[in-house]
C-alpha cells in the first residue's frame, strides 16, 4: 500500500523544479495534492496529470493562500513552502520595495501558511511541515544579503515551530538543497540584470566573473528529484530530521561552519564568490 494513502498535501511553487518533483513524488504515494504556483497554464498541466487541484496566484495574497486552505476541504496532512526566489545585489544596492518581496515571498507567506494549517494539524494530532530554504539560512552569501535574511527567518520560525507543534504530532522539517538543476539561477540573473551591468555602480568588481561562479555551481548541483526525494523523507519519517541537507557543496558548507573560524569560512565565501582584494576597487 502507499505510504501516504490519501493524504492531503499542499505544494507552492509546484510548477517548475523542486515543487513539480515534490508533487509527484507524493503522488507516487498515494497523496492528493492542492498544488499552487503563479504560472497557471502549468499548474493546469500539472493538476490534470497528478489528478490534482490546481490554485494559481501569487502565494503573498491571502485570498489565494484562503482558496488553497479551502480546497484542502477541511484536512491538511503535508505542508511543503517551496514557492521562493533570490533577490540578488549587493546589499545596500537592493531597493527596499524588493528586499521587503523578498521577505513577502520567501517568509511571511510561508509562515501565513504555517499558520494556516496547524489549525487542522493540531485536530488531527499530526501533520508535517516542510520548508524548503537553504544552507544560506545558516551564512550570509557576498551579494545575496537579502536572501540569506529571509532563508535566516524562515530557519528560526521553523526551528520554534517545531518545538511548539510538537506535542500535537506535527512536525516541522528544513530543507537545504544547495545548488539544483533548476530555474532558480536563470531568474536571479533576470532580476540582478541591473546590478550586473551597472559599470558605473562601486560594486561592479563582484560582478566580473558572475557567470564563471554560476557554471562552478551548476557543475555541482544536484537533480530537484533528489531534493524532492530529501521532502518525501521528512513526509516519511518516524522521527524526521529538523533539517536535510541535500547536495555535497551544501554538506561541505555545514561541515566548515561546524569545524571552522568564521574568519576561515568568510575568507573561502569570498574566495568562491571572487569578492574583489581592495586594490581592484576604484
Amino acid at each position: 500500500m502507499p505510504r501516504l494513502q490519501n493524504q492531503i498535501a499542499l505544494v507552492t511553487g509546484a510548477s517548475a523544479g523542486i515543487g513539480l518533483a515534490t508533487a509527484r513524488l507524493l503522488v507516487g504515494e498515494g497523496a492528493k495534492v492542492v498544488l499552487n504556483a503563479r504560472r497557471q497554464d502549468r499548474l493546469d498541466a500539472l493538476a490534470a496529470e497528478l489528478k490534482g487541484v490546481a490554485v494559481p496566484g501569487d502565494v503573498t495574497d491571502a485570498a489565494v493562500r484562503a482558496r488553497l486552505l479551502d480546497a484542502c476541504g477541511g484536512r491538511v496532512d503535508i505542508l511543503v513552502n517551496n514557492a521562493g526566489y533570490a533577490e540578488a545585489g549587493p546589499a545596500e544596492m537592493v531597493k527596499e520595495a524588493a528586499a521587503r518581496w523578498q521577505l513577502e515571498v520567501n517568509f511571511f507567506a510561508a509562515a501565513a501558511l504555517m499558520q494556516g494549517v496547524m489549525p487542522f494539524m493540531r485536530k488531527q494530532r499530526s501533520g508535517r511541515i516542510v520548508n524548503i530554504s537553504s544552507v544560506a539560512g545558516r551564512f550570509g552569501y557576498p551579494l545575496f544579503g537579502w536572501y540569506c535574511a529571509s532563508k535566516h527567518a524562515l530557519e528560526g520560525l521553523s526551528d520554534a515551530l517545531r518545538l511548539e507543534a510538537r506535542p500535537w504530532g506535527v512536525h516541522v522539517s528544513l530543507i537545504e538543497p544547495g545548488p539544483v538543476e533548476t530555474e532558480f539561477f536563470d531568474v536571479t540573473k533576470d532580476r540582478a540584470e541591473g546590478h550586473i551591468n551597472d559599470t558605473s555602480s562601486p560594486y561592479a568588481p563582484f560582478f566580473r566573473h558572475v557567470d564563471e561562479v554560476e557554471r562552478e555551481m551548476m557543475g555541482r548541483a544536484v537533480t530537484a528529484e533528489r531534493v524532492a526525494g530529501a521532502v518525501l523523507s521528512a513526509c516519511l519519517a518516524r522521527s524526521p530530521r529538523d533539517r536535510y541537507v541535500v547536495a555535497p557543496m551544501a554538506k561541505s558548507t555545514v561541515l566548515a561552519l561546524r569545524l571552522l573560524p568564521r574568519s576561515w569560512v568568510d575568507r573561502l565565501a569570498s574566495r568562491q564568490f571572487r569578492v574583489p582584494r581592495p586594490e581592484e576597487l576604484r
